[in-house]
């Protein structure tokens, strides 16, 4: 490394900024700098990739880049870019370099590089990945200027020596990250929940199921979960379960309600799909995106009313409906049932949102089923 200036004091400080910033992803803006420094390099980017035919990059920390021209990029132009298609359709390669990706000829004629060289200064770029897991990639890119010139087979040598480093503390990262928001989801949903609780993420997968959930695998009443699939057995019923599904993860604000016959002769399922939180760290393999209630309005225990007041200062007329509705009920019938008008249970589903926090009928489900079960 000692083309870049830097004596073995200084690079053992980067190393330990890689490992630094795995633990706590707030510390990445420092950990690329010394990475910049040590690669010579003008800017860098840290990036979790979840790879499909529609690539995200949901994680994206950059330094020395106008953060105009990379939320523009990030909304508009990464599923363009040539690396990141290279990346998806190679996810197992450690280490790749522009000479790998795309020849210079080739990026004068991309569409790509034609708003790249509108937005972006940098010409040149290294990348260093790892896949903890099926459609999950993370790593860093290194990005050099034109006036710098690409990066040659001995900069690729003495990156590869900090990669070692770097894939080492990604792991490690994500197998802490996964099981801190495992424990966070176990903890918010709590396993002995009456209700049947299924989390899918943004591939619309099983990533958790609680006790309730997991008995339904054996059960053919008109839900069930199939491998890591959550199915109604009738197709119109699993048309509208998989349209709910699709628009939660499109808009990622509405919730839905829907109703699923059962074969037994039972009362129908009452089914919420909702927008499941986000909140959960950058090296994470859980990452929920819509959260699933499915409720059976024969055996459900409702939620204590005198522990509903308590916890969130909710009037007895409230307290009922908020209870209505932590079963997966849908308002009009809610009113129905407490015996008031629409525009009444609207009126207390207000104060209830008020007292709760919470702005999504979705939102305030979760909230009263991790709070009070």
């Amino acid at each position: 490394m000692g083309s870049t200036g830097l004596d073995e004091p200084a690079i053992d400080d980067v190393i330990r900024s890689l490992y630094d910033a795995a633990m706590n992803e707030s510390l990445w803006p420092a950990a690329l700098k010394g990475l910049m420094e040590a690669t010579g390099s003008q800017a860098a980017t840290f990036w979790v990739l979840e790879a499909s035919e529609h690539p995200r990059l949901p994680i994206f920390t950059s330094v020395n880049f106008d953060p105009e021209a990379i939320a523009e990029y990030l909304k508009d132009v990464a599923a363009l870019d040539p690396t990141v298609q290279y990346l998806v359709r190679h996810p197992t390669e450690r280490i790749v370099h522009d000479g790998l990706v795309i020849t210079e000829r080739e990026k004068a004629r991309h569409p790509y590089y034609a708003w790249h060289d509108k937005r972006i200064e940098t010409r040149f770029r290294l990348v260093g990945q790892m896949s903890p897991a099926p459609a999950m990639q993370a790593g860093v890119a290194l990005h050099r200027t034109r006036q710098v010139g690409r990066f040659e087979p001995a900069d690729v040598e003495r990156f590869s020596r900090l990669y070692a480093h770097l894939e080492k503390a990604l792991a490690i990262g994500f197998r802490l990250g996964s099981l801190g928001a495992m424990q966070q989801c176990a903890t918010d949903l709590l396993d002995q929940n009456p209700a049947a609780i299924v989390l899918l993420d943004s591939h619309k997968r099983i990533v958790y199921s609680n006790r309730s959930a997991e008995s339904l695998r054996a059960a053919t009443d008109g839900i069930c979960l199939s491998g890591n699939a959550l199915l109604a057995c009738r197709r119109d019923d699993d048309n509208q379960l998989q349209g709910l599904i699709s628009s939660v993860l499109r808009d990622g604000s509405a919730d839905g309600f829907m109703r699923v016959l059962r074969p037994s002769g039972k009362r129908p399922w009452s089914i919420l799909v909702a927008a499941a939180s986000h909140r959960f760290p950058a090296l994470s393999l859980f990452r929920p995106a819509v959260c699933i209630v499915i409720t059976d309005p024969d055996s459900q225990r409702r939620l204590p009313l005198q522990r509903l007041r308590s916890a969130f200062h909710l009037t007895d007329a409230e307290a009922r409906l908020a209870c209505i509705l932590a079963d997966g009920g849908e308002l009009h019938a809610a009113a129905a049932e407490l015996k008031i008008t629409y525009g009444t249970a609207r009126a207390r589903l207000a104060a209830i949102f008020a007292k709760t926090e919470t702005r999504r009928q979705g939102e305030l489900v979760k909230v009263l089923l991790t709070t009070l079960t």
